[in-house]
């Protein structure tokens, strides 16, 4: 077998700055795919770029913990500003305990992908901002979404290990309800990649990175997960990726990884045409 990569940024339309860094590491790197924010402020102009860059796959990044709700009258899952409740671990307890909680995200995500829609653009995938699609009741939701949408690709972040890069505790248990979710994707007639990687280098796919996991591919089709962009105008408080971002998007148009990644003559692919 030949091996496929998709390599796909998260965050689209998180920022100006991180839009036009996804934009740019496609354009003249091997960037090929990316996940939509839609409830972030870029959103509209990030979809504008998409369209003038069709080449690049766009899938939704579905999010409970960053921006602002699109649907209205929202209570189990915002603050008293009308924000979403930035604790992760708050957020999964109450979505395992609250059936609002878990109506008012399945009002929320549909929203989101129905902003997509809207506005001419068919996703090519769903994944989510934290992972949080591998939460067993929210993976529950995020099938149910996919059947309803016709969307045929669902992302599953079972990690490939690779030499020098172990998975912290927090992804041992993310690797834990991957391996959980894989079968139940298989099961609901959607599709996902043989593997994944970028859980234990999220922030550091650097050069080094790169040509460590070329030396190390999987036969199949697999997802690299990257956080390219400008962080112009944001804080710690807005992500915890700011100068990681500079480094992620340099290093996808790198000449070194582009050559290497020919030398081994992987396929670049996303989610809509692999």
């Amino acid at each position: 077998m030949t091996t496929s990569l998709i390599i796909n940024a998260d965050d689209f339309g998180f920022s100006p700055g991180i839009t036009d860094g996804i934009v740019t590491a496609h354009r003249h790197g091997i960037l090929t795919s990316t996940t939509l924010m839609t409830n972030m402020p870029d959103a509209p102009r990030a979809i504008a770029l998409a369209k003038e860059n069709p080449a690049l796959g766009v899938g939704i990044h579905l999010g409970l913990t960053q921006g602002r709700p699109i649907t209205r009258n929202l209570r189990s899952l915002v603050d008293g500003r009308g924000d979403f409740c930035r604790g992760l671990p708050a957020l999964l307890a109450k979505i395992s305990t609250s059936s609002r909680a878990r109506r008012e995200t399945q009002l929320e995500w549909a929203a989101q992908i129905e902003f997509a829609l809207a506005h001419n653009l068919i996703p090519t995938h769903l994944d989510s901002h934290k992972h949080i699609h591998h939460w067993p009741p929210l993976a529950k939701i995020t099938l149910e979404l996919s059947r309803s949408y016709n969307i045929g690709f669902i992302r599953c972040a079972r990690e490939t290990p690779i030499p020098g890069y172990q998975t912290t505790p927090a992804y041992t248990l993310l690797a834990h309800l991957a391996a959980k979710l894989y079968p139940q994707i298989l099961a609901a007639g959607r599709r996902t990649t043989d593997w994944f990687f970028g859980l234990s280098a999220t922030g550091n796919m650097s050069t080094k990175t790169w040509l460590t996991l070329l030396q190390h591919l999987p036969a199949g089709t697999g997802e690299v997960m990257v956080h390219p962009g400008n962080p112009v105008g944001l804080t710690p408080h807005d992500t915890r990726l700011l100068s990681q971002r500079t480094l992620e998007q340099e290093t996808l148009a790198d000449a070194v990884v582009k050559t290497r990644c020919a030398d081994v003559a992987v396929k670049l692919v996303h989610y809509g045409n692999c």
